[in-house]
């Protein structure tokens, strides 16, 4: 078990925190409302 937690949990950590991100940052409304007006303009 101290082993897992050593090399595997790590990556683990890493990867719920990325998915995390990119959640809340596609939740977020002033960057959801800014890349809809970029887009509009085009």
């Amino acid at each position: 078990m101290e082993s897992f937690l050593i090399f595997v949990a790590p990556f683990i950590i890493l990867i719920i925190s990325i998915v995390l991100a990119f959640w809340i940052a596609l939740r977020d409304g002033a960057v959801t409302a800014a890349a809809s007006n970029s887009e509009s303009e085009q």
